[in-house]
């Protein structure tokens, strides 16, 4: 009867302890779950604070790429601005730049061109007169058909500056150029004369 009682009494005991141990397991799990609970959450809120930063230094890094484009825009616009008004601007609104300043008290009439091939109508010599006019230099090409003497040759040339004028030919420069196409056999041409604006004298010279 006591070996019954003893037995009954350790298998009491045994539930006791199976439930004790069953509790602290029931309770180390909770706690387990709750730990593993907080540790996601912190992990969650770890992650989320490290893309906000990702994100903001992004954001910086963006703008600051923005700007440096801005500055890069700018600098290649104001370079095209100066390579146009260097090469292109100052080309086309005067290729002479101020070499002609003060060209408007030097007027040369309207006919001028005809006033000169009307100078040389008459000649027999003289097969055709062409003037050309750029800037401030006076072209004059006579052109020969008959075989004269290189001083007859300047002679008619130089009249001419007569039509020019005194005070034309202190500003404009006069280049002067005599051919021959005649038939006949002439080694007198061509002949270059050339007159600056700050002389009184035509310079001839014979290209040999």
């Amino acid at each position: 009867m006591a070996a019954k009682i003893v037995v009954k009494k350790q298998s009491k005991l045994k539930k006791k302890i199976l439930e004790k141990d069953s509790k602290v397991k029931e309770e180390e799990k909770v706690a387990k779950e709750d730990t593993i609970e907080v540790s996601t959450d912190v992990q969650e809120e770890v992650v989320v604070k490290k893309r906000r930063k990702k994100n903001k230094s992004n954001r910086s890094e963006n703008i600051v790429l923005v700007v440096l484009i801005l500055i890069l825009l700018g600098s290649f616009a104001g370079i095209g601005f100066l390579f146009y008004k260097y090469f292109y601007a100052g080309v086309s609104s005067n290729k002479y730049g101020d070499r002609l300043d003060g060209i408007e008290n030097y007027p040369l009439p309207s006919t001028f061109h005809s006033d000169i091939e009307s100078l040389y109508k008459e000649e027999s010599s003289i097969n055709k007169v062409v003037t050309n006019v750029q800037g401030k230099i006076i072209y004059i090409d006579i052109d020969f058909k008959e075989a004269v003497k290189v001083e007859t040759a300047e002679s008619l040339a130089s009249k001419a500056l007569d039509k020019i004028g005194e005070n034309n030919l202190t500003f404009y420069d006069v280049q002067f150029i005599l051919t021959y196409s005649g038939a006949d056999e002439n080694n007198n041409f061509p002949i270059f004369g050339a007159k600056k604006s700050t002389s009184l004298k035509v310079v001839w010279s014979k290209v040999k």
